[in-house]
């Protein structure tokens, strides 16, 4: 008899319970519609231009519709950065290699598997080229003098994908990318218009990209100061090939931040094997 009450109350403990169940599926329901939400943030502009799509019209390699699976890593990557609001212009990531970097991490397969980074970066290309255009279009000349920031971010998205897939190492992908991820950041649209039109072959680019040559003098960042100058005026650091700057004097001044990324200016080499291996000396 004293068994009776010991059994029943493990029976009752091994119960599943019905308030932790209906919180599981409304979870889960709350995270299916936010799924779909993220999707129609950057789908139909990935879209547009193809048929059905007449937004923003374009009659040269961008009329067949890339195939876009209802899920997979790279679907859910592109979610993930449509929720941070860096597709939307909600938000700005102020430091766009960090968060590049960090993004892409976060998502091994699509790094690690050719598809799944090929179809990423296919489906980021032609959302900021279709951005560019519509919003070029609106926008007319003032559009040549906005912050290029999220769309900076995007193609330094574009680039690190690129070089994870060209290098085998990944600390010379990161370091490669975080040197044209500063000149994107601290330029301006023309090299953001620059880099996008020449892997989308597309009158449309062309077009813009010639208006910006003509609309926008070229730019850059100083390391040191963080001020815009002539691209002219600044000078590379010899040791890294990858930090600007506007004087010795800014260069002296950031010397205690910059000695941890310094040296290794072979990593910058435009004949670099794509098997190279960075051997820091930190």
């Amino acid at each position: 008899m004293s068994e009776g009450p010991d059994k029943l109350s493990i029976d009752h403990c091994a119960m599943p319970s019905r308030k932790k169940a209906r919180g599981r599926q409304n979870r889960a329901k709350k995270e299916a519609t936010r799924t779909v939400e993220h999707r129609t943030l950057w789908e139909p502009m990935v879209l547009r231009g193809n048929p059905g799509f007449v937004a923003v019209p374009c009659e040269h390699t961008l009329v067949v519709p890339p195939q876009i699976p209802q899920e997979g890593p790279a679907v859910s990557f592109l979610d993930a950065l449509a929720g941070e609001g860096v597709l939307t212009g909600r938000k700005e990531a102020h430091d766009p290699m960090r968060f590049c970097v960090r993004s892409v991490f976060c998502f091994p397969r699509v790094w690690k598997e050719d598809n799944e980074r090929s179809l990423a970066i296919d489906l980021l290309l032609r959302f900021v080229r279709n951005s560019f255009v519509r919003d070029a279009r609106i926008e007319g000349e003032s559009w040549f003098h906005q912050s290029p920031l999220n769309e900076a971010t995007i193609c330094c998205m574009i680039y690190l994908l690129e070089l994870i897939g060209t290098y085998s190492d990944l600390d010379v992908a990161v370091r490669r990318s975080t040197k044209t991820g500063a000149k994107l950041a601290g330029g301006n649209r023309r090299d953001v218009v620059k880099f996008v039109a020449k892997r989308l072959h597309c009158t449309c680019l062309k077009e813009l990209h010639r208006a910006a040559r003509t609309k926008v003098a070229k730019v850059g960042k100083c390391t040191g100061c963080h001020i815009q100058f002539p691209r002219s005026e600044l000078r590379v650091c010899t040791g890294c090939r990858h930090s600007h700057y506007c004087s010795k004097a800014c260069q002296r001044a950031d010397r205690s931040k910059h000695e941890c990324i310094c040296n290794h200016p072979e990593v910058m080499r435009r004949d670099l094997p794509a098997d190279h291996i960075f051997k820091s000396s930190m």
